[in-house]
């Protein structure tokens, strides 16, 4: 029997769009950095494969990789703004409250993240979900998915059996969570019987 939903939450439960990418673009304006089109795209490349070669996020190697990556020399408190600046990035869908507050009166819910604890927790407020998650578990918090370790601490309190795995990524949430034993469902529009699929956040409240 599930007691507990494990989401992600980027291309899970909210979208990542391609505008957002005007939330790194205010910290360079910000920081006074100077660059074009190119080294814009470049920066952000650079923000979004940190995570393919380190075990977990950490300001100080998450700016010496991106300077590095751009060679640039963006001081520390980059982190910290784009943290803030990110936490903007969200859009209010009163479809998507109601399908959270239905299986938060039924099951526990919380958020298993890559990204910073932080950012995450601010776009949760701002499209009024941060109440229904008991914890919100960030990639500076633990270790990166699909390490076995960020599963294992996402389901303490609990037995494997009585969780469930809700994501986007196969390699990043649905396999791991797999691996562990725990029940999984992959946010697709892919056919493929091997895995238990849905199209949308919104079926949940019709299977759960």
């Amino acid at each position: 029997m599930i007691k507990r939903i494990i989401f992600d939450l980027d291309n899970t439960l909210m979208l990542w769009k391609d505008e957002y990418i005007f939330a790194l673009k205010n910290v360079l304006d910000e920081l006074k950095v100077k660059y074009d089109q190119k080294e814009l795209l470049k920066f952000d490349s650079a923000v979004v494969d940190y995570e393919n070669h380190h075990y977990i996020y950490n300001k100080k190697d998450f700016v010496e990789f991106v300077n590095n990556y751009c060679d640039s020399n963006l001081p520390i408190d980059f982190v910290d703004k784009l943290i803030i600046e990110q936490g903007k990035c969200f859009e209010y869908d009163d479809r998507l409250v109601d399908t959270i507050e239905y299986l938060s009166k039924k099951y526990d819910l919380i958020i298993l993240s890559n990204w910073f604890t932080n950012t995450q927790k601010l776009r949760l407020k701002g499209a009024c979900l941060l109440k229904y998650f008991t914890i919100v578990s960030g990639g500076d918090e633990r270790p990166l998915k699909p390490n076995l370790e960020a599963f294992s601490e996402a389901v303490k309190g609990f037995n494997i059996s009585e969780c469930l795995m809700v994501g986007d990524s196969l390699k990043n949430d649905i396999k791991p969570a797999l691996e562990l034993g725990m029940s999984a469902i992959w946010v697709t529009k892919e056919k493929d019987s091997n895995y238990k699929t849905i199209e949308s956040i919104y079926e949940l409240k019709n299977i759960l």
